[in-house]
């Protein structure tokens, strides 16, 4: 088990990681807990997140209290006072504020294939 406290890390890997109050680029483990800390990327199967924050996060099992991250990807996340650029999960308990729902999703898609299509129009002219 890797346990770091209170620095900056570039990357932390293997079978069970804890953070408290650091800093990390990249964490790659089995099972991961981090609490009070900022980090790039964190890959596991099993997650648990506290007072963080995160640029993307990937796992089959996400649970996140009372953190921001970019990018969610997981099999079953758990968000509790979260907010979140993009979720993508197979199921989402919890209250989370995402900025990109499916229809704000969808939205964006029209207006790009639109804004496309209007721009090749005008080129063929």
């Amino acid at each position: 088990m890797n346990r770091e406290s209170g620095s900056v890390i570039s990357t932390v890997s293997g079978d069970s990681v804890e953070i408290d109050q650091s800093a990390v680029r990249s964490v790659d483990a089995e099972r991961v807990e981090l609490r009070q800390a900022a980090a790039q990327h964190v890959r596991g199967e099993s997650l648990e997140v506290s007072d963080s924050a995160m640029l993307s996060v990937r796992g089959s099992d996400v649970r996140m209290e009372d953190c921001a991250a970019g990018l969610v990807l997981g099999e079953r996340v758990t968000m509790r006072e979260c907010g979140s650029l993009l979720v993508f999960a197979r199921h989402v308990d919890g209250d989370t504020k995402s900025v990109i729902t499916p229809a704000a999703a969808f939205a964006f898609g029209l207006g790009a294939v639109t804004a496309i299509m209007v721009v090749r129009r005008l080129r063929r002219r």
